[in-house]
């Protein structure tokens, strides 16, 4: 039997694409196991983000290393408000940061309440969304991604600007703390 070479590469990338590991497409287990794994990781970015958070000295919260900079405050109130404000608007749900003002205002101490509570409702937003919610594909990136995937990928995000931070502990002289990996 001869195969063409168009059917043999229709055959193979049919194959590939329906493969759910190539295709990240999850089960109904696996999506409840997501919300476990998620749940564990998310602990543990709260916990590296409050060190990082904690090493600033409150004199140097308004740390900026150009005028244009970011400010060390707004790295960790621009984590929260955007990342917020993405899951509110692709789960369809109520964004708890979208009147809130004045974060230049908060002590260190509030910020990091702030930055507690925000990481308690988005463990509590992962943990009720449903399976068939996390399924669901949603543009990003001019893409599209499952909604499970972009929880890890507003964690990415976090990870970016917390390393952001790293660096103004560094300009203020201040060696960073260890870190506190998965």
């Amino acid at each position: 039997m001869k195969i063409s070479r168009k059917a043999a590469l229709n055959t193979l990338t049919g194959a590939f694409v329906s493969m759910p590991f190539l295709g990240l497409s999850r089960t109904k287990k696996e999506l409840q196991t997501f919300k476990q794994e998620f749940g564990v990781a998310w602990k543990r970015s709260q916990d590296y983000t409050l060190t990082v958070f904690n090493q600033m000295p409150e004199e140097h919260i308004d740390f900026k290393y150009t005028p244009e900079s970011m400010s060390f405050r707004t790295q960790f109130v621009h984590c929260v408000t955007f990342t917020a404000m993405q899951l509110a608007g692709r789960l369809e749900i109520s964004n708890p940061y979208e009147n809130k003002k004045d974060w230049e205002k908060l002590t260190k101490a509030q910020l990091s309440d702030e930055l507690k509570g925000f990481y308690a409702w988005v463990e509590k937003v992962a943990g009720e969304v449903s399976p068939e919610r996390l399924a669901k594909e949603e543009g990003f990136a001019g893409g599209k991604i499952q909604v499970w995937q972009f929880f890890y990928a507003m964690e990415n995000h976090i990870i970016h600007h917390r390393g952001q931070a790293i660096c103004y502990v560094r300009l203020k002289g201040i060696t960073p703390e260890g870190y506190v990996g998965w």
